[in-house]
């Protein structure tokens, strides 16, 4: 109804003017409403359910990893030792639970201050990730809580000995060495 009366305002405009242009408008309008009518009849069947999942997932083919946001939600209203012992219920129902363990250990680090509960939570993150680089990662964590959070340079020392043992290829090995070696060096001073 609009693009008729648009058309009929153009055709006007054209015999006063004297001019082509406002009716090659009008035309032009009429062929992007042609276009869409075409577009929206092929694709409102069965191709357009086919281009509208690829263009517009549903999610159902990829893997859900329990990101445990009911935790988080008790972390967020301050729930800290709720939260803990959920993440914890968390890693002993699920052998694979990586994400409980990290998030575990970040809580005790964080809020709790509970570098007890954190070295359990990043030790188990460790031995459950498949993924080389972050079991390095969580190795390193444990070493540094050591170090940074109890203040044991002779425990972090053992630590960085273990993570060269079991990852001799890390990419910051030589710096790892030489830490140890500071470490070594403090902890024999003091002794």
């Amino acid at each position: 109804m609009v693009m008729a009366a648009v058309t009929l305002v153009s055709g006007l405009e054209a015999v006063l003017l004297l001019s082509w242009a406002p009716l090659v408008v009008s035309l032009f309008g009429w062929a992007v409403v042609l276009l869409y009518g075409v577009v929206e009849g092929v694709f409102s069947g069965r191709a357009g359910r086919v281009v509208g999942a690829l263009t517009m997932p549903s999610g159902k083919a990829t893997p859900s990893v329990n990101q445990h946001s009911d935790v988080q939600a008790m972390v967020a209203r301050g729930d800290y030792v709720k939260a803990a012992e959920a993440y914890r219920a968390a890693i002993a129902a699920n052998p694979a639970d990586v994400v409980a363990c990290e998030l575990l250990g970040r809580l005790s680090l964080g809020e709790l201050k509970d570098a007890g509960t954190a070295l359990y939570a990043f030790r188990e993150a460790e031995r459950r990730s498949t993924d080389g680089r972050r079991r390095l990662g969580y190795a390193l964590l444990v070493a540094g809580i050591y170090r940074d959070n109890l203040h044991d340079p002779g425990r972090a020392a053992v630590e960085l000995s273990r993570v060269l043992a079991c990852y001799p290829d890390a990419p910051n090995a030589d710096a790892l060495r030489a830490e140890l070696e500071q470490l070594r060096a403090r902890h024999f001073e003091g002794a």
